[in-house]
């Protein structure tokens, strides 16, 4: 396109130029002196113009002699016929001139197309590495087609540029590595990649250069670089495009033409096979690589036989296995002269021979099963092997070569019987919280599936280390294990035995007993009798560790019972299993504290007895949820108040201390309105108002009832009122019950709450019957207890003493629930007494 605009405009100068000279005759009215300067037109297109061109301007030149002749007055005369004759012949000679020139030039071209197509075969000789090799084809193109070549290849992500200039090209790289091309973006090359179709531009504007732009110092780049017009084509290999192959031209250079880019896919076409070629030479010298990296690193022990039994190949854990440094000690030897000595049995025990493992069905063709072996060595260690081997074939021919792995699996062996003692252990540890159990279980832990006996001392009161638990796998030999530390206590100076773990939280290790050590240790002659008795061969002596402190030691032994001997790795076991055994003493500590503390403050919540009233029986019964070691949040009180007795009952929601507390407030804030109020539902305001002002904004919701009790000639008076809780039942002597009073509202939970008082009176043998909703909730199969249980229980208990009511329906309740009990259960029963 350039080369033909060039020429279009060639031809334009020499039209104009005809055109003046024209126009120059007609103003002079020279007769032919300037008639003949017409050949100036067609010998100055020759020099640029194509040879159509020229010969155009000629035949203009000539065309407009003729009627500039007739102006002149010299038509066909001499004269005239003279110019024409000039202008006809300097028109031939720049149609001469311009296709000589077309000629050459092709020819140019040409031969720099030739010189380029032929350089193509120095990419055999390129370097197989990928980037270089990219690199050697961009120079190419650099030298001899372009100004600028840019290489960019699916997922490389960087672009490969040269250069005639090579700042140039170092340049661009550096800014395209800093801004990648999108891949969906509208530059021509990824419009090349993504369509595998060639693209020429004979001219670019800075309008393209802002578009294809992929930043800032990008499009500078560019500019500064003067972009004129490129070329660019797919690399295609398989039929895919691996990459794209752009050729730029620069500044005043001459843009690139449709010959141009018909070489250029010439020579992509070799390229992206040159390409292909050294990335498959790349990926198998890696592939290589990576396979000799695995097999030099494979714990695995490799071996490949040759079809007669011979070594062929063993890596570096093979001849660690085999006890040899290189491969030149094996190859070409028979397994019988190169594995060592050892008693080899299968998981089952029995013994296996050399001529039962796989590899030898595998060279008589077979597919033998994995094999599982224990190799117990003349040292007495022993080790477990999984043993694979897999024959290979030519084609389906005849064994070629047969592939044998060997897997060290003693570690996993040892986990595996690491996690089963463990958790063993931890399960017979946390099947009690009973302290002396639990320290009993932890002797027992270990015993003897780590050990032959174990030993378990902790400090007493007074700081002196005490046997709190004993273990041996020979019961007999139990009482000789008391006997050594009742009558030889261990001496607190001593550097290698419990004294020193429990000063330094560090373990002990008696990696083997001799009878030397025996001599050295034993005070007199029956220690040295009891020790050689117990036969301890080995043993380690571990802290229990509780946070950062030692509650105690851990002894673990083996004896000649078993012939074991403890090492390093049942080191770490011991330390694990000193770990658990001492969170589960903690917890039994813990738990027997908590237990203690939570029935302390659950009975310091409660009266201690219920007081003599007269004229009155009482009976309570109370059951806190959750445990021994947990508070209730149910309660009730009896005590003296203003002109009778005061009786509450309540329910606070929540457990533990939280409960605990608000159930002490209400508990002491009703005591203390009782001073003051003789009304229950004054007294249950005043505990509401308690509740809704706590201090510590709490707002702990509570349902009560609060019952005045005053004896009077015939009975019992009684006012009660409820706030949210449960109305008691009033059962007659004769049988008729019903519930006193409303439910009223719950305490803690609006200012304006109001409860509304009930007077009822208690004859002989009446009973009133206070229950937290524990009770009515109590569950089974069945569905809830429920109010209607209740009654039927308390119409059968009809003019039944207080206590006897109480007992009844406790244990009815009891009998009725199938599972744990879900809340705490809480009865009161005032009977009003019969005459004596």
């Amino acid at each position: 396109m350039w080369a033909a605009t060039r020429g279009r405009r060639a031809a334009i100068v020499g039209v104009a130029l005809l055109v003046l000279v024209a126009l120059a005759e007609l103003a002079t009215g020279d007769e032919a002196v300037l008639l003949a300067l017409l050949v100036v037109g067609p010998l100055v297109a020759a020099a640029r113009a194509r040879t159509t061109q020229v010969a155009a301007v000629a035949a203009a030149g000539l065309a407009l002699a003729l009627p500039l002749g007739a102006v002149d007055g010299i038509f066909l005369e001499t004269q005239h016929v003279t110019a024409l004759v000039a202008i006809a012949v300097c028109g031939i000679l720049a149609v001469v001139v311009a296709r000589y020139r077309d000629e050459v030039a092709s020819a140019a071209v040409s031969r720099r197309h030739m010189t380029l197509l032929s350089r193509l075969s120095e990419l055999l000789e390129a370097p197989a590495e990928p980037e270089l090799r990219l690199r050697h084809i961009a120079a190419l193109l650099a030298d001899d087609l372009a100004d600028l070549v840019v290489i960019d290849l699916v997922g490389m992500g960087e672009a490969i540029a040269a250069s005639r200039d090579p700042a140039a090209g170092r340049r661009l790289e550096d800014v395209r590595r800093r801004a990648p091309l999108p891949h969906g973006g509208e530059h021509p090359a990824m419009a090349v990649l993504r369509t595998g179709r060639p693209l020429l531009r004979a001219e670019v504007s800075d309008d393209d250069l802002r578009r294809w732009a992929a930043g800032e110092a990008h499009l500078q780049l560019m500019r500064e670089l003067r972009y004129r017009s490129f070329a660019i084509c797919p690399l295609i290999s398989e039929g895919r495009s691996i990459g794209a192959l752009s050729a730029l031209r620069l500044g005043d250079a001459p843009p690139f033409t449709p010959e141009d880019l018909v070489t250029l896919e010439a020579f992509s076409a070799r390229a992206a096979a040159a390409v292909a070629s050294a990335q498959l030479h790349a990926g198998l010298r890696e592939s290589e690589a990576r396979l000799d990296a695995i097999l030099a690193n494979l714990a695995e022990a490799v071996l490949a036989l040759e079809p007669d039994g011979r070594f062929a190949f063993a890596n570096s854990s093979a001849l660690a296995l085999l006890g040899l440094t290189a491969t030149e000690e094996i190859v070409g030897r028979e397994p019988e002269d190169v594995i060592p000595g050892f008693e080899a049995a299968d998981e089952q025990g029995r013994p296996v021979a050399l001529r039962d493992l796989p590899y030898v069905a595998a060279l008589a063709g077979e597919q033998p099963e994995p094999a599982t072996i224990r190799a117990a060595y003349p040292d007495g260690s022993e080790r477990w092997f999984v043993v694979r081997a897999a024959p290979v074939r030519a084609d389906d021919g005849p064994v070629t070569l047969v592939v044998a792995v060997v897997e060290d699996v003693t570690a996993a062996r040892r986990a595996e019987q690491r996690q089963r003692l463990l958790a063993d252990a931890s399960g017979l540890l946390g099947s009690s919280l009973d302290v002396e159990t639990t320290l009993e279980k932890t002797a027992w832990a270990a015993v003897p599936e780590l050990a032959d006996w174990a030993r378990l001392d902790m400090p007493d009161e007074r700081g002196r280390l005490r046997e709190v638990a004993v273990a041996h796998r020979d019961p007999a030999k139990l009482e000789l294990l008391r006997e050594w530390r009742r009558d030889h206590p261990p001496d607190p100076s001593d550097t290698r035995g419990p004294w020193e773990v429990l000063r330094t939280g560090r373990p002990v290790s008696w990696p083997s007993v001799s009878a030397e050590d025996i001599a050295r240790y034993a005070r007199d002659e029956r220690h040295a009798e009891l020790m050689r008795a117990i036969d301890t061969r080995s043993m380690h002596i571990v802290p229990l560790m509780a946070g950062d402190e030692v509650i105690g030691t851990l002894q673990l032994a083996t004896t000649g019972d078993s012939g074991r001997r403890l090492g390093p790795e049942d080191l770490d076991l011991a330390l694990e299993l000193a770990r658990r055994a001492a969170v589960a003493v903690e917890n039994a500590r813990v738990h027997a504290a908590r237990s203690h503390v939570a029935s302390t403050l659950q009975r310091s919540l409660l009266p201690p007895r219920l007081p003599e009233i007269p004229g009155l029986q009482t009976a309570a019964r109370f059951r806190a949820t959750g445990g021994s070691d947990e508070v209730g949040g149910d309660f009730y009180d009896v005590f003296a108040a203003a002109s009778g007795w005061m009786v509450v009952m309540g329910d606070v929601t929540g457990k533990g201390p939280e409960a605990a507390s608000i159930t002490s407030l209400a508990r002491y804030t009703m005591r203390t309105a009782a001073l003051y109020e003789q009304e229950p539902d004054r007294v249950l305001q005043r505990l509401n108002d308690v509740l809704l002002h706590d201090g510590d904004d709490r707002r702990q919701l509570c349902t009560a009832v609060c019952a005045h009790l005053v004896t009077v000639p015939g009975g019992i008076r009684v006012v009660l009122a409820c706030a949210g809780h449960p109305a008691p039942y009033l059962l007659r002597a004769g049988g008729e019950l019903q519930a006193a009073g409303p439910p009223g509202t719950l305490l803690g939970a609006w200012p304006d709450a109001r409860f509304t008082p009930l007077e009822l009176q208690l004859a002989p043998g009446d009973a009133l019957v206070l229950f937290t909703d524990g009770v009515t909730d109590a569950r089974s199969a069945a569905g809830r207890f429920g109010h209607e249980r209740l009654e039927q229980e308390l119409r059968r208990l009809a003019g039944a003493e207080a206590d006897a009511i109480a007992a009844a329906l406790d244990g009815a309740v009891l009998a009725f629930q199938d599972g744990p009990q879900r809340d705490d259960v809480a009865l009161l029963v005032l009977r009003a007494r019969t005459p004596s």
